[in-house]
Order: C-alpha cells, then structure tokens, then sequence
C-alpha cells in the first residue's frame, strides 16, 4: 500500500477514536441496569425516563416539522414568485443564522412570556424553528430545477399549489427526508433552552436537560446520556440513505 493511502487511513482510524471514543467508553462504563429502573420509577426524587423521553419526541418532531415545512414554502416562494424585495428579504431570513438562541435568550424569553408560552410545548418549540438554514439548502435545491418544467406545467393549467404538491415536493423528497432527520437531531439535542422556557413545568425537562438535574458523574447520569444518544443514532441509520441521496443535484 503507497505510502499516501497508509497516512490517509490512519487520520481516517485516529479521526474514528477520537469520535467515537467517549461515546463507547459511555455505553460501557454508563449502563448499568439498576439506573435505568430507577429512572423509570415514579417515587424516586428524580426525572421520569418516559416524561423526558416524551417531551424531547415532542420537541424534536415538532421542531423537524415546523422548520421543514417552513422552510420548503419559503423557498418555493423565493425561487418561482417574483417577490418584491427578494434580495433583502433572503438575507433577513438568514440572519437567525448568525444569532443562535443561545445568542438571544433574553429577548426570546421576554417575547415567549409576552405570549404566555412559557411552560408550554408551543414555547419550547417555536423560538428554535427561527433559522434559515433549511430555507437556504433547499433554495440551492429548487433554483438547479430546470424552469421550462414548471413553465410546462402551468401552460397546462396548473396553479401554485398542484406546481407545489405534484412537482416540487416529489422532486424534493430526499433533501426534505434529510432536513427532517438533521432538524429532528437538532430539536433533540436541546438543553438550555427547555430549562430557561420551563421554569415552573419540570414536566417540560427533555432527556438532554435532565441530566443537568442528577447528579454529575452518577450512574443515572451516564444511563440517561446513554438514552439521549440512542434516538439521533437511529434517525441517522434510517435517513443516510435520503441524506446521501439529498446531497445530489435535483433532477427532473
């Protein structure tokens, strides 16, 4: 093997350790059984597994929906509406970009409180959606889409929302699947913004946030992180072959 391709495996084998390292020393050092019935048991002073689990499915789903189905409309529209003002209103749509919430807890946390969304799925949801990364990928996608198509479909009749439903989105599904996935991991792993929006609901905590509440270190703790890895692991099993396949041109 030329000299090049042994140097090329080993910064692909040490990038490997150094990903995964953590994470399977987690699996074997942070699973211990007794933990987990502990987290499951209703008594005990601490999180319940299945309320944690089923606030971050929440978020998470929510989340992934929202800014996808967000995202696919505003990108329709900036690709085949002539919108006036579109050279300022794409850049306003990418500005949360460089402001993440974590960036603007205060004003998001007075304006979700204004609203009297604190302590509700709606207020832990909303604010996160508030970026313009989807819009931005499936722009790119949707200006590679060929223009005499849509101009064929409307010479035949057909209005905004049949171009929408039987054109752009069939054409869309891979990029729409692995937007789902990336949004959903990104609803998933939450942490400080559930805590700071649920001050008075600690229903509301997620998996990723209620490790904060056990103590650092124990055995409930790592169990839990263990858990909180699970989910994304799988989304990203089920959805590389969509990512892979959203990462290709639009063809028509």
């Amino acid at each position: 093997m030329p000299r090049a391709r042994l140097i090329d495996h080993a910064i692909l084998i040490l990038g490997c350790v150094v990903m995964l390292g953590p994470p399977a020393l987690l699996l074997v050092n942070g699973f211990p059984l007794a933990s987990l019935s502990a987290l499951t048991d209703p008594v005990a002073p601490r999180p319940d597994l299945w309320q944690l689990l089923t606030t971050s499915f929440i978020i998470a789903a929510g989340v992934a929906l929202i800014k996808t189905a967000t995202s696919l409309l505003a990108a329709f529209a900036l690709v085949f509406f002539r919108v006036p003002g579109t050279g300022f209103i794409f850049p306003l749509i990418l500005l949360p970009l460089f402001l993440p919430i974590e960036s603007r807890i205060m004003p998001t946390i007075l304006v979700t409180d204004a609203l009297g969304l604190l302590n509700t799925y709606t207020g832990l949801i909303l604010p996160i959606t508030a970026t313009g990364l989807g819009t931005l990928i499936l722009r790119q996608q949707l200006m590679q889409l060929p223009p005499e198509v849509i101009e064929a479909a409307r010479l035949d009749g057909a209005g905004p929302v049949r171009v929408f439903c039987d054109i752009i989105v069939p054409l869309s599904l891979p990029i729409i699947a692995a937007l789902l996935a990336f949004f959903f991991v990104l609803g998933w792993n939450q942490y400080l913004w559930p805590m700071i929006a649920s001050p008075s609901a600690p229903d509301r905590a997620t998996v990723v946030s209620g490790i904060a509440l056990l103590r650092a270190g124990s055995p409930a703790s790592l169990t839990l992180a263990v858990i909180a890895m699970v989910p994304p692991l799988i989304v990203f099993i089920f959805a590389q072959r969509w990512i892979a396949k959203g990462l290709a041109p639009i063809r028509a």
